[in-house]
């Protein structure tokens, strides 16, 4: 049995948010408009510093404090070229969330993901009924592409990096070359080729918290607690409803109560764990670990993840223009970078993107042609691009398979890299607390690539970037497939279709984007925790608002989908109370 000792109170408020995630800064941010609500944020973690500023820098922050540092179990499908078979699954710890440590890309997904959660029984989440607000937190600065999809009034700054390698032309020139058309993949279409939309202001990374929390810190009535990790809700086991919630602060426990409701938006792997602490979850796991069983839901038994294959690397005959880190990290970069300018405002190194449809006959589905079901993420460099420290690190990369790429430190020509993006899996993964203690990490089974389909469209998705060698945009600059076999595959012939299998479950990972751990849908869905108001089901004033609600994957990255949700539940948390509390109104920021 879990023993807990006997908490202390610290204050009420009206609502309390637990996590400062996108959703939760955004929660924080449009409930405190109401002034007479009092909203506290709870964060485990501390605000950003200048370092976490700078994009060039997002593969480092991955081993800071700014990151929880959580690994997937060991895996037989994939993750074989990284360390005891562990991928990694970072997640961002502070206020602003994964937001602090990611790449900043701004993708929303296809229409035909929304519309589908709508046809699942979820009312109100349709592609027409969410894309208000998505509009409403954003500030784009897209020039001509801004349209009837996009606002120009949020908070949250949409643009295209001031910097841009020739190489990234390449890379989009040559998908023109092949058919694709230069679309806004945020628009009317997402089939075509772009350079990214990135979160970005003055050249410098665009967190959460700086879009949603700094304007607001003179408010009053919203307080905002750092360094305070929860450890979970108090809901009471006769009436079913939430009252509360505990954390611990300088080793001493707390208890805060919530007279309207407690908002779970920690994130996709912790809000889960959260709830199973409190007594929401599935009841043979939580009796398994002596925890009393409120409500039994199947909290964290789906877990789906995007995850990419990193291996497929062309070099060119030129020199000096990928963002090796002899290119980027010199004086005359970090004075442009003071500026909003130069290679340092790169998010990671990443520049452009391509949505393709490329589904074979066997696997055809219902799914419109619309839908991509695969990304391609270009970076200019290797995964050698910063002489195997961070880059090699928050990969996990075994010495056998990073002395592949280790030639490619010396910088002699240019690499750049087509990572290989798998928008759409069939393999499921799920979750487990380790224990009762609320310190203690939970397991993640991703069980990514388990359904060999996965395996196979990810190949399609390698021979359909081919094609790129030949157009006349890479063959001015010389390029070629670097062709260096990994050694656990060097058994096949180089190229083969069992090479780049054998490839794929060796050198596909985590692109972080996990999602459907409290999956939203009707009471009669048997994987469902929350329902389409985002009330977690048979309990009363909890509701969960991160990408844990999202219940299958979508064509897009979850951050730009994690402010809409904030934006949504915020609407309809006012227009529950605010007819309760018998007035009240939206307020200017």
């Amino acid at each position: 049995m879990c023993v807990f000792l006997r908490a202390s109170v610290l204050k009420q408020y009206d609502f309390v948010i637990v996590g400062a995630s996108p959703s939760g800064c955004l929660l924080a941010n449009r409930l405190s408009e109401v002034p007479e609500w009092n909203v506290l944020l709870i964060e485990a973690g501390e605000r950003e510093n200048m370092f976490v500023r700078v994009p060039i820098f997002s593969a480092y922050l991955q081993a800071t404090s700014y990151n929880w540092g959580y690994l997937a179990e060991p895996q037989n499908y994939s993750c074989w070229g990284m360390k005891d078979q562990r991928c990694s699954y970072p997640r961002g710890k502070g206020l602003g969330g994964s937001t602090l440590i990611n790449y900043m890309m701004y993708v929303r997904g296809n229409r035909y993901d929304y519309d589908q959660w709508a046809a699942a029984g979820n009312d109100g989440w349709s592609y027409d009924e969410i894309l208000p607000y998505f509009i409403r937190s954003e500030k784009s600065y897209l020039g001509e592409t801004a349209s009837d999809y996009h606002g120009t009034g949020g908070n949250l700054d949409v643009r295209h990096l001031p910097y841009r390698t020739r190489l990234a032309q390449l890379f989009v020139d040559s998908w023109k070359e092949l058919g694709l058309d230069v679309v806004d993949y945020n628009g009317e279409s997402q089939i075509g080729v772009s350079y990214i939309q990135s979160n970005v202001r003055g050249g410098r990374r665009l967190t959460a918290y700086t879009a949603f929390l700094e304007p607001i810190l003179d408010r009053p009535n919203l307080h905002i607690l750092t360094e305070a990790r929860a450890t979970k809700a108090l809901i009471d086991p006769v009436s079913r409803r939430a009252y509360a919630v505990e954390f611990v602060r300088d080793r001493t426990r707390y208890t805060v109560y919530a007279e309207k409701e407690v908002l779970l938006t920690a994130g996709a792997l912790q809000t889960p764990q959260l709830l199973m602490l409190s007594g929401v979850g599935p009841r043979v796991h939580l009796e398994e670990l002596g925890l009393p069983v409120i409500q039994d839901l199947p909290v964290g038994q789906t877990l789906y993840d995007h995850v990419y294959f990193t291996g497929l690397a062309f070099v060119t005959n030129t020199t000096k223009l990928s963002l090796h880190g002899d290119n980027v990290l010199t004086i005359d970069a970090f004075l442009s970078f003071l500026q909003g300018q130069g290679p340092m405002t790169v998010t990671g190194g990443v520049e452009a993107v391509a949505f393709i449809r490329n589904t074979s006959s066997s696997t055809a589905t219902a799914t419109p042609t619309t839908v991509p079901n695969i990304e391609y993420i270009f970076s200019g460099g290797s995964l050698a691009a910063d002489s195997g420290s961070g880059i090699r690190s928050g990969f996990r990369l075994t010495d056998n398979i990073y002395s592949i790429y280790k030639p490619l430190e010396a910088n002699e020509r240019d690499v750049m890299t087509v990572n290989v993006v798998l928008l759409h899996p069939r393999s499921k993964g799920y979750m487990r607390l380790k224990s009762c203690n609320p310190l203690h990490w939970p397991r993640f089974y991703s069980n990514s690539l388990q359904d060999p389909a996965d395996v196979e469209t990810i190949l399609r998705g390698i021979r359909s970037a081919m094609p790129l060698l030949g157009t006349r945009a890479a063959r001015s600059f010389g390029t070629k497939l670097y062709d260096l076999p990994l050694p656990n595959c060097a058994h096949h012939p180089f190229g083969s279709d069992d090479y780049w299998r054998c490839a794929i479950r060796t050198q596909t990972t985590s692109i972080h984007h996990q999602m459907a751990t409290c999956k939203m849908g009707p009471a009669g869905d048997p994987e469902a925790v929350v329902s389409s108001t985002l009330k977690v089901h048979g309990i009363e004033r909890l509701r969960v608002a991160d990408v844990g609600v999202i219940p299958y994957p979508t064509s897009g990255h979850p951050a730009a989908t994690a402010y809409m949700i904030g934006e949504k539940l915020a609407d309809l948390i006012r227009e529950e109370w605010l007819s309760k509390d018998g007035g009240g109104g939206r307020q200017d920021n």
